[in-house]
Order: structure tokens, then C-alpha cells, then sequence
């Protein structure tokens, strides 16, 4: 059961949500849940390898964090999307993992041909999409894609040689490139280069190793072609979100700001260092670095535990298995510039890529390994509610990511009753959407219904501290002649770096003057 998540995961969109993506989430902790139950009540062993205490550590460090959490609901909702992923691994026996490699190999080819028809339509039309042309298939994003397609290459690769058709690796190569997400790219020619180093002594190069030349200079001719320009904004970006990642961590050493705890506090952050930076706006969730999103998130008690599992992974699977440890190479190079953590397509690779921490041979899709095992019935229990409680949790939030888009769809319309009625139902399910209870509150600015336009701004900052939030929240007082309160509210804007404020501060100069 669990290794048909390797089929699914990659594959799912749901078009009737805000997030059409966001059912990869809730479908990886439904199975993962389900193979839990089917281990508990069928009394089947646990796969417990090397990396098993290690895991574990990793796993109660990004637990401890909630302590330091300053919203538990973001907290524990990014716990519901990581933490059943990464326990994922002791589902994952020698029978589990030669499925997951064919079902990954399926899925990889799927995902491209449908990248590839993207592409083929782009050009057709005359149209760029939603991403300027680059590709995103199933995935919801070009880095997402590239990210998938990174970090499976290798076992895609050595899938593709045992069946005899190694030039098969071209697919998920050509589509990699054509995501021009640079960071994967220059990330693909380290894991071309491993296989090129395995087969340098061979007679003659095979794939994927023979490509590694050729992508070596297409790099070096995009560079001169192109050169840096075109990355410049994208570059200067990902530094001023590592920077502000790094004020975080600065600040909250041990613990960090509890796991997810970036979207609720980056944009506290992010004025200390905007400043060196010509920038608009950006996304205050992800820092685009796991390292320092972990850092930031878990503290530096988070940031051992996970370095501990990646370096013990390496020097496990270095001796043992060199398709895992090219996959686990792409997976902490993609980590530099991404966020594989937070993406299920990705995250369910490294519970596959460290399972083979017991292998003592590279992988073998047909025949199976006796794998180590823990029958403790407390440990499968443990695993059964941890899992069951998350799919709790990210139940709620699909429902309410449904009814999120009925209330934009109807305040598209003008149906604002249908709208506020839906906004609501959604908060209360999942009150994790800084936009839905920010929406509300504009709907109610809009009737005149000032106190429940400040609960809901209030509840929005809760969530995620925008400056323009606080902006509207003051508009709400001042609207609601609640002037005491309305001038703290645009003060805070206004520190917060708050577009427009110079008119905010005109706002405070003349509520000062007042009697």
C-alpha cells in the first residue's frame, strides 16, 4: 500500500480546491496512515535499518519545537504534511521498496509526457502559461517539477538500464532543462558527474554518464549566451529570504520559532534586511533553503538532528548504495536553492533513499532483501495514532481549502453572503490562511461591520504578521473611532516596511495633532 504513494503522489491535482495541489498532501497521509493501520492490526514487522534512531531524533526535535511556536494550528499543520513522510520509511521493506522504484519510474515518465505536452502546446499556441513556458506538468510549479525529477533521476537512471533501455534517462533530463530552474540544473551536472566518475574506467560511457559532457557545456554556453542577467531578480530573492532566515535564527537560537513557524513570523524579519535589496514583495513561507528553513524553524537542536540523519545517510550509503547516494546527493544539492522538505513528491524520495541504509548491494528491483524489523507493539501503535492524528488535520484543511475557493468564486460574482459564509467555514476548520481571514476582513470594511472587520484582521496576523494587515487593522479602529488603538496598529505598518507608508505615516502625524 505505501508504495503506491509513488505512483499517486506525483500524479494527483485536485481542481476543485484554492490549491488544486494540495491533495498530494492529504493523499500521502491517507495511505501512509492506511499502511500504519495494516502493520498495527495485521501484526506485520517494521522495516528499523541503520538510520532508524537518527530518523527518530530528527523527527521528536521538529516536535520539541512546538514549544516555541508562537500559532500551534500553522505548527501542527506542517507537521501533518512532513512528519507521516518522513515516517514513511519504516513502511518501506526490501518487497515495499522494489515497488516504489517501478512505481517511481512510472510516474516519471508520466509526469514528463505530460511536461513535454505542455511545452509542445506552449509553442503551438503562441502562449507562455502560467510560468513564461517552462514546464510544471503535475507538479503545480517548474521548481517543484525539477525538484521531483532531480532527485529521482538516479533511480530512474538505474531503473532504465535494467530494463535494457538506458537512453530512456533523456526524458526526465530534457524536462529538467526545460523547467529552467537554474539551480537544478547546475545540481543535475554533480549527479551526471558521479555517474560519469562510476563509469570512467569502463570502455565505453553509457547513459546517464555520457550525458554528463554534454550538459557541462550547455551550461558553459548558456552562460556565455545569457550570462547571469536573467537570474539576477530570482538570485537576489533567495538572499534576501536566507538573509532573513538567518535573523531568525540569530534570534531564536535554540528551538527556532517553532516548526512552520516562518510564515507566521519572516515578515517580523524581513525588514532588518530589505533595505540591501530591490525588491516588490516576496513569499514569507519559504525560505528556499531547507538548512536555514530548519534552522529557523527547529533551532540549532533541529538543525544537528537533521544534519546528523543527512551525513549518516551519506556515509551509510556511499559503501553500499550508489543509486541512493546519488539520489540523496540531488536531494541536499536541490535543498540549497528549494524546499524538498515541504513538497510530499519530493519529501516521499528521501524516506525511500534512506530505507536502503540496510542494502549491502546497488538497487535490485527483483530480488527481495530480508530487511531488519521491529515487531514492538507499543511502536506500532505509537506510529498508527501519530498518523491518524495528521490525517485528521490535513482532512480539515483540503475541506477547507475547498470551501476557500467557493468564497473566492463567490465573491467574484458579487455573492458576498456565499462568500463570507464559506471564508468562515473554512477558518474554522483550518484557521491557517492569513488571505481567507484577511478577506473577511476587507468583505466586512466593505459593509461597515468594523468590529468584525478588526477580530478578523487580528486573527489574520495571528497567522501571518503583513504589514498591510496591520495597515487595515488601523483603518478598522479609526473607521470604528477607536483612535487609541488605531495608531499603534499603522505604526507597526509602517515599521514593518508596509507599501505605502508615507501616506501611512501622514495617517499618524495627523492623528497625533488631534486633541
Amino acid at each position: 500500500m505505501a508504495a503506491f504513494l509513488f505512483l499517486l503522489i506525483p500524479l494527483a491535482v485536485n481542481p476543485f480546491g484554492q490549491d488544486p495541489y494540495l491533495i498530494k498532501t492529504v493523499l500521502s497521509v491517507a495511505l501512509i496512515s492506511a499502511a500504519a493501520a495494516q502493520t498495527l492490526f495485521q501484526r506485520k514487522k517494521l522495516y528499523a535499518g541503520n538510520l532508524s534512531p537518527v530518523l527518530v531524533i530528527f523527527v521528536l526535535s521538529t516536535f520539541l519545537s512546538l514549544t516555541a511556536a508562537s500559532n500551534i494550528d500553522v505548527a501542527l499543520l506542517k507537521l501533518s504534511a512532513t512528519t507521516p513522510l518522513l515516517l514513511l520509511y519504516f513502511f518501506l521493506d526490501s518487497s515495499a521498496r522494489n515497488k516504489a522504484l517501478n512505481f517511481t519510474a512510472y510516474a516519471v515518465i508520466i509526469v514528463c509526457a505530460v511536461g513535454i505536452i505542455q511545452k509542445t502546446t506552449f509553442l503551438l499556441s503562441g502562449s507562455a502559461g502560467a510560468f513564461s513556458g517552462r514546464i510544471y506538468s503535475t507538479l503545480g510549479n517548474p521548481n517543484f517539477l525539477a525538484s521531483f525529477l532531480l532527485i529521482s533521476f538516479p533511480f530512474f537512471a538505474s531503473w532504465a538500464d535494467k530494463k535494457n533501455h538506458g537512453s530512456l534517462a533523456l526524458l526526465p533530463y530534457a524536462c529538467i532543462l526545460l523547467t529552467q530552474t537554474a539551480g537544478s540544473i547546475l545540481s543535475l551536472l554533480v549527479i551526471l558527474g558521479l555517474f560519469f566518475a562510476r563509469d570512467r574506467k569502463k570502455a565505453k560511457l553509457s547513459f546517464p554518464g555520457v550525458l554528463f559532457p554534454v550538459h557541462l557545456l550547455i551550461i558553459i554556453c548558456a552562460l556565455f549566451l545569457f550570462g547571469l542577467s536573467s537570474k539576477k531578480m530570482s538570485v537576489q530573492e533567495r538572499l534576501f529570504k536566507w538573509r532573513s532566515g538567518i535573523e531568525i535564527v540569530k534570534e531564536n537560537p535554540l528551538l527556532g520559532v517553532g516548526w512552520g513557524g516562518v510564515k507566521t513570523n519572516f515578515a517580523l524579519y524581513q525588514q532588518r534586511v530589505k533595505r540591501d535589496f530591490a525588491l516588490k514583495s516576496t513569499s514569507e513561507s519559504k525560505i528556499h533553503n531547507d538548512y536555514i528553513q530548519i534552522a529557523a524553524e527547529s533551532g540549532i537542536i533541529g538543525f544537528l538532528a537533521y544534519g546528523a540523519l543527512l551525513f549518516s545517510a551519506l556515509a551509510f550509503l556511499r559503501k553500499n548504495n550508489f543509486y541512493a547516494f546519488a539520489g540523496l546527493t540531488a536531494f541536499m544539492l536541490d535543498s540549497v536553492t528549494n524546499f524538498p522538505v515541504e513538497l510530499p513528491a519530493s519529501l516521499m524520495l528521501l524516506a525511500l533513499i534512506l530505507s536502503f541504509d540496510g542494502e549491502k548491494n546497488n538497487v535490485k528491483i527483483s530480488k527481495a532483501v530480508p530487511a531488519t524489523a521491529s515487531d514492538n507493539a507499543i511502536l506500532h501503535m505509537a506510529l498508527a495514532i501519530v498518523c491518524l492524528f495528521f490525517l485528521f488535520i490535513s482532512v480539515k484543511d483540503f475541506v477547507a481549502d475547498i470551501s476557500r475557493k467557493k468564497g473566492y468564486d463567490s465573491y467574484a460574482v458579487n455573492d458576498f453572503k456565499n462568500a463570507e459564509s464559506s471564508w468562515l467555514l473554512a477558518h474554522r476548520l483550518s484557521p491557517t490562511s492569513g488571505k481567507t481571514a484577511y478577506a473577511l476582513g476587507m468583505l466586512y470594511i466593505n459593509t461597515k461591520r468594523y468590529p468584525e472587520a478588526i477580530n478578523m484582521f487580528k486573527k489574520s496576523i495571528k497567522i501571518r504578521n503583513y504589514g498591510e494587515v496591520y495597515n487595515n487593522l488601523g483603518n478598522a479602529f479609526y473607521l470604528n473611532d477607536n483612535n487609541a488603538e488605531a495608531l499603534p496598529a499603522w505604526e507597526k505598518a509602517v515599521e514593518l516596511g508596509c507599501p505605502g507608508k508615507e501616506n501611512i505615516q501622514k495617517n499618524i502625524n495627523s492623528l497625533k495633532k488631534e486633541p
